[in-house]
């Protein structure tokens, strides 16, 4: 008679344990890798610091979170709606301004352009802004300072010679600039770290310079505003990065 088979024991065989732990282990690292995949890294360092802290490796570490492709279609739309509605209420500003031919407003690839011509801005000769002028820019202040888009100011001249005071048409463009800037910021309180100026003498005509009309034409401020925003000086600020602010710069002495 043949040998029986000895009982067998209750229960699950032991290597089979470990191969269900190894299984569950496996699984979680797979799990781990498509985690990964979506590039969500600010999950990821959160899960880092917990192990970290689990293990005793505590470390205090800001985590900012990087944009996505979302944000970056998100925050372009945006800014197209954001310049659309401002060229808008522009037009309605500058109406008379543009039917008089003092102003123009260009579409552009980089947001939108607003020329003026210098005779409408500027008393004869001079960087002086007319009263008139003066209320003009007030309203485009007005208008420009509830939005954070970046704002160049851009001088241009004729070939016609600047008066005495000015060496050459470099300096009057970027002074007539100027004028324009310090305005903004005095008399409209726009933030200056929005602000640029540029002066681009005689260089960039818009019109022909033999001709009394076209020297009209290309004497003139061209304010561009920009799609691009540009935070502010208190933004701009960064805890722990040495940067020179307004206060310290009051201090600094700058004569040789």
């Amino acid at each position: 008679m043949a040998g029986k088979c000895p009982p067998c024991k209750k229960g699950a065989p032991a290597w089979l344990l470990t191969f269900g732990d190894m299984m569950s282990l496996l699984l979680t690292f797979f799990i781990l890798l498509i985690s990964m995949s979506t590039m969500d890294k600010i999950k990821f360092k959160e899960a880092a610091g917990s192990l970290q802290n689990a293990f005793g490796l505590q470390r205090i570490q800001q985590i900012n979170p990087l944009p996505t492709g979302e944000d970056l279609i998100s925050t372009e739309f945006q800014q197209e709606l954001i310049i659309v509605h401002l060229k808008e209420k522009l037009e309605v500003v500058l109406e008379n301004t543009v039917d008089a031919g003092e102003a123009e407003l260009i579409n552009m690839e980089e947001g939108f352009l607003l020329r003026l011509n210098n005779q409408a801005l500027f008393l004869p000769e001079s960087a002086v802004l007319r009263p008139e002028a003066k209320s003009t820019l007030a309203q485009i202040a007005n208008l420009v300072k509830t939005t954070a888009n970046l704002i160049r100011v851009e001088g241009h001249t004729s070939i016609d010679p600047p008066p005495a005071i000015y060496p050459n048409n470099w300096v009057r463009s970027a002074n007539e600039a100027a004028t324009i800037v310090d305005f903004f910021v005095k008399e409209g309180s726009l933030d200056p770290a929005r602000l640029q100026v540029r002066g681009m003498g005689q260089y960039m005509p818009v019109a022909d310079n033999d001709t009394k009309e076209g020297r009209e034409k290309n004497h003139r401020i061209e304010i561009m505003i920009s799609k691009e925003t540009q935070p502010s000086i208190q933004e701009s600020f960064v805890g722990g990065v040495d940067t020179v602010v307004p206060e310290k710069m009051e201090k600094m002495n700058f004569s040789r």
